[in-house]
């Protein structure tokens, strides 16, 4: 065998040998290439650990790195985790359909259960030292996010389940639910206790004794029961969501029962309230009619006394310029009779007596012609006297008339 290969090269020029070499070298490359050279990515982590010495490697400044046939492990810096049941779901970082149930399951207070399903961003952490003790326990992107993120939010959904009923879930606490599942998945997971607590049961108007599970507080800080996995390895957890909560066929028909009863309570409540207020409602206006028809008796009584007190003061003073004008009356008279009198004490001139006494007699004449006496006078058998008198007194008329 040896005497035919250096047959071979002892008829193979120096040209050939050179050609063959080249060839053998550019055949090692091409089988190797891939490590040779290894390409870091602007969004990745990667380890390489040495083919020869063993040495771990670790680059996370993008571009072309020597890998000296070492073993290259390739981390993303960030990346989403998926725990969903929607199967028509992408992730988007890895462009991967998510093809089956990834749900965690919860067990609420009043044993009612549910599937939640969701997503949380994780990012590796910055230092060195930090990132070769995730790449020494878990070894790949994969069983980080299976073992340690994924872990770490099935125990949170598992403690965060007895802090709440499936009712609560659905509707008040639902924000609570999210809260606490995210802030144990960082943080570490409550330190719980029972508590026997009285409520007022809406539906049946009655108090109940329910057991609770509280949260330990100190300081008002809530106390943990040991650190968050994800905080021993300096990863990061940010942006919990949560895109569904698929309870039970029964709990799912126990909600619906519970809210119908919730809202027939509420119902009743609030029209007992607009009762109530309708009463009140009712009072107040018949008070504020009451009050108007007083006051409004009050104005006409008001009018009326003003109007008779004007009327008063008309007839006061109508009394006082009747007294006025009587003691004008008066004072004209006392004057005309003192000038008479006057005149009479001083005594009367030929002249004005005679005047006086023929307007006396004018004035007897023309009283004495207006009375009307028959003509024709018949003496009876008492007062003789007195019937002739009226008849010569009534012939002496006629002949003064006549006159």
């Amino acid at each position: 065998m040896l005497t035919f290969l250096q047959s071979i090269f002892a008829n193979l020029n120096s040209r050939k040998i050179l050609l063959l070499g080249f060839g053998v070298l550019v055949l090692v490359f091409l089988l190797f290439s891939g490590k040779i050279v290894e390409n870091v990515d602007n969004s990745e982590i990667v380890i390489i650990q040495s083919a020869f010495s063993g040495k771990v490697s670790i680059y996370t400044s993008p571009g072309p790195v020597v890998q000296n046939f070492g073993v290259a492990t390739h981390y993303k810096k960030s990346n989403q985790f998926w725990f969903s049941n929607k199967h028509d779901e992408v992730n988007k970082e890895s462009g991967e359909r998510i093809v089956e149930d990834q749900s965690i399951k919860i067990r609420f207070n009043d044993g009612g259960h549910g599937q939640i399903a969701g997503s949380v961003r994780w990012y590796m952490p910055a230092d060195d030292k930090a990132i070769l003790k995730l790449h020494t326990d878990f070894g790949s992107q994969q069983a980080i996010e299976q073992q340690l993120i994924r872990q770490v939010v099935t125990k949170a959904v598992y403690m965060t389940g007895p802090l709440m009923s499936s009712k609560e879930s659905s509707a008040e606490k639902r924000n609570d639910l999210l809260s606490y599942i995210e802030d144990q998945s960082i943080n570490g997971v409550y330190r719980t206790k029972q508590e026997d607590i009285k409520v007022h049961d809406d539906l049946m108007n009655t108090d109940k004794t329910i057991t609770v599970v509280r949260i330990v507080e100190k300081n008002n800080v809530p106390m943990r029961q040991e650190v968050s996995a994800v905080k021993m390895y300096n990863v990061n957890l940010q942006g919990l969501a949560l895109n569904s909560i698929d309870y039970d066929e029964e709990v799912e028909k126990q909600i619906k029962v519970q809210q119908q009863a919730y809202m027939q309570v509420q119902t009743a409540i609030a029209n007992s309230k607009k009762a109530e207020q309708d009463a009140i409602t009712t009072e107040l206006q018949g008070k504020a009619a009451a009050a108007k028809a007083k006051w409004e008796q009050e104005v006409i009584k008001a009018q009326a006394i003003t109007q008779a007190q004007q009327e008063k003061e008309v007839a006061e003073l109508e009394a006082q310029t009747a007294i006025l004008e009587a003691q004008k009356v008066k004072t004209d008279a006392d004057a005309k009779s003192y000038a008479n009198s006057k005149l009479v004490s001083a005594g009367l001139t030929p002249q004005e007596r005679a005047q006086f006494e023929k307007d006396t007699k004018i004035g007897v004449a023309e009283a004495l012609a207006k009375i009307v006496l028959p003509t024709t006078y018949m003496a009876g058998s008492g007062g003789r006297d007195a019937s002739m008198l009226e008849s010569i007194l009534g012939t002496k008329l006629l002949d003064l008339d006549k006159k």
